[in-house]
């Protein structure tokens, strides 16, 4: 399902003297331009993604979404889409995200959910977790060096599972 979803122009490989348009900054600025890039690659209009913007943030204010093991997975249930939608950061140099174990997140999966299919956010999200368990899936991914070597690297990790 969320692999369905990503290709490769939806994927950043991201460092701070080679940002592909993202702000490394902070998380906050990670996630407000993950969020922006999807609006703009999605043609969502202005109303949207500022509902989008508004149910991250709220979401993030009110517990991290970095669920350790490098990972962040900043998410928002939404009624104003009508489909999922995905973005990936990968950061080789990893960013602060407040992360449950204090380590940075150096895999940051964006996703929105349209609020009349939250039972299948939920499996997606597992799915995710799922794709990202092994530590070598994680770290081949960190090490790819663009982003349909990352899309390989991840097909293969779900297909083994």
């Amino acid at each position: 399902m969320w692999l369905d979803l990503l290709t490769e122009d939806k994927i950043h490989i991201a460092t701070r003297s080679q940002p592909q348009g993202l702000d490394l900054t902070d998380k906050w600025t990670l996630i407000r331009s993950l969020y922006r890039a999807l609006c703009q690659h999605e043609g969502l209009n202005p109303a949207v993604c500022g509902c989008i913007e508004e149910e991250l943030f709220a979401r993030e204010r009110q517990m991290s979404t970095g669920i350790g093991e490098q990972m962040a997975i900043p998410h928002a249930v939404v009624a104003q889409t009508d489909r999922f939608l995905t973005r990936c950061a990968i950061l080789p140099e990893g960013i602060d995200f407040d992360s449950i174990d204090s380590s940075p997140a150096y895999i940051v999966v964006l996703l929105i959910a349209p609020k009349a299919l939250l039972h299948e956010h939920l499996k997606i999200m597992a799915e995710i977790a799922r794709i990202f368990y092994p530590q070598k899936t994680r770290e081949k991914v960190i090490a790819a060096r663009n982003p349909g070597e990352a899309l390989s690297i991840l097909r293969q990790a779900a297909a083994q599972r």
